[in-house]
């Protein structure tokens, strides 16, 4: 009698443990304070949805029985899978003050509000900062740069190198730059995580900053490599909301955001699991031809306006990539520089190749982005290569 009874309560608490579970895996996949909390939630997931699946073949006889058996396999195999790639990614945490990057039309994010946030990166295995810096947004809703506020600007656009994700205010490149140059001569820095070509003929297109730039800007920069692509063709996980061009004979054309609805959904689904991150998308992500070409013709549209619409030439600092990145596409890093020149930019080298072999920290250990010592030395490199190049621009000291 009391093995029936023990039973009868084994299988009325697994069949309450399915709706518990499903609670359970849809509360974790659709409320977001809850992903927040939990850093691998998906693998999370992968295993509610593996107990699920056992749950339910305990119930089942024949031929369902051996089918969810065999839905639980595969359930333990991505269990595996994503565990594995988690303990592949680099263990780091990154911890900056709400509010400092958010959607914004037409640019896909940027900074919600003005002020001072707070930014600090670790090796979480180790306990190492990696940095721990101070980012100052002004009214203008751009990284702050001291120095004159004329309406004449060299302005500065471009990603986070621009920006300087990782260092202070006094040591990004924009700033770096401001400091070389006379009191009069303004300087403003545009640039932002994650953006690239896009970003720039977008805000050129809608005048998103023409009111700070003002109506005489003297010089636009915009630091590149050849991984913008990766971005002007939204292939990279974060541009879902990023501006999306397409090529359209011998122009681009802008077809609103990179990704929206069902496919936008689907990105943001597959981007929360560490196995799609560290197996499938470098393969996903790969650049073709087209995406080259797509990412040239961006930015010398973007050229084009600066001239047509500002007035201004364009400086293209260019940092070099392994040539096996143009591998099947057709390209070369100098075919880019060619291809720039011919549209009407100036190109300069900026991959301060002699200062990297002689064993300098031109990037920030484990982050990867250029420390205040590799911005200091491209400032230097833009400022002489504009006296050179373009005399007259600059107010100099």
């Amino acid at each position: 009698m009391g093995g029936i009874v023990a039973r009868q309560i084994s299988l009325k608490l697994r069949i309450l443990a399915i709706p518990v579970l499903i609670v359970l895996i849809a509360l974790i996949e659709a409320y977001v304070p809850i992903r927040h909390l939990l850093s691998n939630f998906r693998l999370i997931t992968f295993i509610l949805v593996f107990l699920l699946i056992c749950d339910a073949a305990s119930l089942r006889r024949g031929a369902s029985r051996d089918f969810l058996i065999v839905l639980a396999s595969i359930a333990f195999g991505l269990c595996v899978v994503e565990a594995v790639a988690i303990r592949s990614e680099p263990q780091q945490s990154l911890v900056t003050t709400e509010g400092w990057s958010v959607y914004r039309p037409e640019i896909g994010w940027g900074p919600g509000h003005a002020g001072r946030f707070h930014s600090e990166k670790t090796d979480t295995s180790t306990g190492a900062t990696i940095f721990n810096v101070d980012y100052t947004i002004n009214a203008n809703l751009l990284r702050d740069v001291r120095g004159a506020k004329s309406d004449s600007p060299v302005v500065f656009f471009g990603d986070s190198f621009t920006f300087g994700t990782g260092v202070n205010d006094s040591d990004t490149l924009p700033q770096q730059f401001a400091d070389l140059l006379g009191p009069d001569q303004s300087v403003l820095n545009l640039g932002f995580n994650g953006y690239s070509p896009q970003q720039f003929l977008r805000e050129e297109e809608t005048g998103l900053f023409d009111q700070v730039i003002g109506a005489h800007p003297k010089l636009f920069v915009f630091m590149t490599a050849a991984w913008h692509a990766e971005r002007t063709s939204c292939n990279a996980s974060w541009t879902a909301n990023a501006p999306r061009y397409d090529l359209a004979g011998s122009a681009v054309a802008y077809r609103g955001p990179c990704l929206s609805g069902a496919r936008l959904w689907l990105r943001e689904w597959l981007g929360n699991s560490a196995a799609y991150r560290v197996f499938a998308s470098p393969i996903f992500s790969r650049v073709k031809h087209d995406d080259i070409e797509l990412y040239i013709r961006v930015l010398l549209e973007a050229v084009r306006l600066a001239n047509v619409k500002y007035g201004v030439p364009t400086l293209i600092p260019y940092l070099p990539v392994s040539e096996s990145y143009f591998a099947g596409t057709g390209f070369t890093n100098q075919a880019l520089i060619d291809r720039f020149r011919a549209g009407g930019a100036y190109v300069l080298d900026a991959a301060l190749t002699d200062e990297a072999t002689r064993g300098l920290p031109l990037n920030i250990q484990g982050d990867g982005h250029p420390t205040p010592l590799a911005n200091r030395l491209r400032a230097a490199l833009l400022k002489s290569y504009i006296d050179e190049n373009l005399p007259g621009v600059l107010v100099s000291r």
